[in-house]
């Protein structure tokens, strides 16, 4: 098959050669107009508009995105949060439910006296609450107090009772006289 294929290609040869040789092909100089490159700088200018208009855009929803939030979460004071935080808690289990009063005083020492009161423990907490000349003598001792009984209901194996409305009622007394207390912060102590 393969001679069969090689014998009419011998053969077809010489007539395309007569065929090719007696036509002319034009010179593509000759006819044809030369042709103009596109401009590079339009790509470029359209890339760069292009990326102009997407950060604008982005700014734009980050915008829209914080003023929608501020909407609807407006900022409240921390005893507001404070106060609104407690009034929500329940007592599903005692260690839940200590640990969510510790966490509700400790914020709201963060944010009223206390820089990086969340990352004290609670007699790091103790001996900066010491340093502080509004809190002193029975004001401190309850403060004390009350952290060492959130952390032995946090802490201890122990089953301690879970009757929210004291402890509640505690919490937000200590608040309410830390409110009393010009705004003010610790500098920022290395811990130990």
């Amino acid at each position: 098959m393969r001679k069969r294929r090689d014998r009419v290609l011998a053969a077809l040869l010489p007539l395309i050669a007569r065929f090719a040789a007696a036509q002319t092909i034009p010179d593509i100089h000759d006819s044809l107009e030369p042709l103009t490159l596109p401009d590079e700088t339009h790509a470029l200018a359209f890339s760069i508009a292009a990326v102009v208009v997407l950060m604008l855009a982005f700014a734009i929803w980050r915008i829209w995105r914080a003023r929608s939030r501020l909407r609807r979460n407006p900022i409240e004071s921390p005893e507001a949060r404070a106060r609104r935080r407690l009034g929500l808690i329940e007592c599903v289990t005692p260690r839940l439910f200590f640990t969510e009063l510790h966490d509700v005083l400790v914020e709201y020492l963060e944010h009223r006296v206390v820089t990086e009161a969340s990352r004290r423990t609670s007699s790091e907490l103790v001996e900066v609450l010491d340093e502080i000349p509004g809190i002193q003598g029975d004001w401190r001792k309850s403060i004390a107090d009350f952290l060492a009984k959130c952390d032995h209901a946090r802490f201890s194996p122990s089953v301690i009772d879970c009757d929210p409305t004291p402890s509640v009622a505690e919490c937000l007394n200590l608040i309410s006289r830390l409110a009393t207390l010009p705004t003010m912060s610790i500098a920022k102590r290395r811990r130990a």
